[in-house]
């Protein structure tokens, strides 16, 4: 009996274990870089060292973190292609502010830079511009920008998974190919040297640049419930467990 009684409270101690891990859990996702740039300057656009991404039940928060300071002309494009919902995205591979990048197989969700904030996008048969915020922080002359969005302004809910990419670009003029991303090769290919791409040749496609990392296994983010949502399910198994047990003692 007293055996029985030992396993009993180890399989509840490990539940409430369970409970107290989820409350300081989050859902936290950090995609890596090289941090370079086609070029050495913020004029040549930033090079993106880190994307970390996480959410709750109602928003999801963007970090990117670049090796230069980021300057107001710098452009940056986190694209977002939905896991099952990749044939009902964008395939144009021109950004709705006119940079030639993209992803060819189908871009469902954009978060588009500017000076002081971003603003976030979804595609259904044409762009919509959902919201729009400022950074919380870093940003203009810093080397990194957090910005949140309601999970709606990008299309998602909880239990959704998507592929993602982060680009650098020019704003201004619009046109240019990428400068940076996240690209083991260090910066996406040019085959030109004055960095304006030809039409139709040069544009970044995550898709199918053998080096980013949207094409390597694992680069998914699953958009998780908030730690309390998690704890009450937790707590939920956990009582449930204490009543079978103290019904058989």
């Amino acid at each position: 009996m007293s055996r029985r009684l030992s396993q009993h409270a180890v399989l509840l101690l490990a539940g409430g274990l369970f409970a107290v891990a989820a409350l300081s859990a989050g859902a936290q996702t950090t995609f890596s870089g090289p941090g370079v740039a086609n070029g050495s300057g913020v004029n040549d656009g930033a090079g993106i060292s880190s994307l970390t991404i996480s959410n709750d039940a109602n928003s999801i928060t963007f970090t990117l973190n670049s090796s230069q300071p980021q300057a107001s002309y710098i452009f940056y494009a986190i694209e977002l292609q939905i896991v099952g919902q990749a044939a009902n995205g964008s395939t144009s591979l021109v950004n709705p502010w006119g940079e030639n990048i993209g992803i060819s197989s189908g871009v469902n969700a954009l978060v588009n830079t500017w000076g002081t904030g971003a603003s976030a996008l979804t595609y259904n048969a044409g762009w919509t511009q959902n919201e729009s915020e400022s950074y919380s922080a870093g940003g203009t002359g810093s080397t990194f920008f957090t910005v949140t969005f309601a999970l709606s302004s990008l299309g998602l809910s909880v239990g959704e998974q998507f592929k993602v990419d982060a680009v650098s670009s020019y704003a201004s003029p619009g046109g240019q190919s990428a400068y940076g991303a996240l690209d083991t090769s260090g910066w996406p290919a040019e085959s030109d040297n004055s960095y304006q791409p030809w039409l139709g040749s040069n544009f970044y496609d995550s898709a199918t640049d053998p080096n980013s990392t949207f094409n390597t296994a694992g680069n998914v983010y699953t958009v998780v419930p908030e730690p309390t949502t998690v704890v009450l399910v937790g707590l939920g198994g956990f009582l449930l467990a204490c009543r079978r047990f103290l019904r058989r003692a």
